[in-house]
């Protein structure tokens, strides 16, 4: 059932319909608006799940995501985006597409924006399905349990600029549509294949059948630092929880455990950081 289904009498405030059009608009001004319900619903996990939508948060977020053709049937914006020609003229843009466009009062935009300073403008997008099936891959990134947003949407937008052809979040990994997460992956998810809520006994076999070295980043003692381990033509990288690291499933498996040798006293690196050291090298294989 497509998102629309679920929002009954969106642009309706005391029985009558608000008018269309970037300017001129009735202002929303209720917080039990049902369309300020629905977007407020879109904060948790489950809300985004029941909608197939999820936030999108200033102009040059709302620009890459119309850039890259994401649906985006619902946006709001307030009277901080009147000065703004860029916003203004995105506003028109995204009405030309088929958005529908609405001013609300400046603090329930306010209240829905997870930024302390929002730049006057909300979106609502469809959450791309994913893939039916996997596409060809040469590198593939796992993610096994990252639950921290601003790491997941660092890994995203990194994976993306060292050419990963897919990422998949096994079930424990935070929800990538979350609105911190979309704003570190900065447009990445909008066009990198991502298959999410994935087990891991079901994600192996079809790693193996696919061909993939399954290189496991970790900590263990028997770890080949990176810089002198083999790389094959078909690579799946596994990088683990921030403070438990990847699970048992995958230090068994793994065809290869690598590690980055640490000069310093730090106990470890970040797994964004590592991530993209471990990428880098990988991607340079070619």
């Amino acid at each position: 059932m497509g998102p629309d289904a679920h929002l009954p009498g969106i642009g309706q405030r005391d029985g009558e319909l608000i008018p269309k059009g970037v300017t001129g608009l009735e202002m929303i001004q209720s917080r039990q608006n049902r369309l300020i319900k629905q977007l407020r619903s879109l904060h948790s996990r489950s809300g985004r799940e029941k909608l197939g939508l999820f936030l999108l948060e200033g102009v040059r977020l709302i620009e890459a995501a119309a850039d890259a053709e994401l649906r985006l049937p619902y946006v709001v914006f307030n009277s901080y985006l009147e000065s703004n020609q860029r916003g203004l003229e995105l506003l028109a843009r995204l009405q030309r597409q088929g958005s529908q466009v609405y001013q609300v009062a400046d603090r329930l935009l306010c209240e829905l924006a997870d930024t302390d300073r929002p730049q006057g403008i909300l979106a609502a997008a469809e959450i791309p399905a994913e893939p039916a099936e996997w596409p060809e891959a040469s590198t593939i990134l796992v993610l096994d349990g990252v639950q921290d947003p601003g790491n997941l949407g660092t890994l995203i937008r990194t994976a993306d600029a060292l050419g990963v052809d897919l990422i998949i979040a096994l079930k424990g990994t935070v929800d990538p549509y979350n609105e911190k997460v979309v704003r570190a992956a900065m447009g990445s998810l909008f066009h990198l294949p991502l298959i999410q809520n994935q087990e891991a006994s079901d994600v192996l076999p079809r790693l193996r059948e696919a061909g993939a070295q399954i290189v496991v980043s970790c900590l263990s003692p028997d770890a080949v630092p990176y810089l002198q381990a083999a790389y094959r033509d078909k690579v799946a990288l596994v990088v683990g929880n921030e403070g438990a690291g990847v699970s048992d499933l995958w230090l068994e498996e793994a065809d290869q455990r690598v590690i980055i040798p640490q000069r310093g006293a730090a106990e470890s690196l970040n797994v964004g950081v590592a991530t993209g050291i471990l990428l880098a090298h990988i991607s340079a294989r070619f």
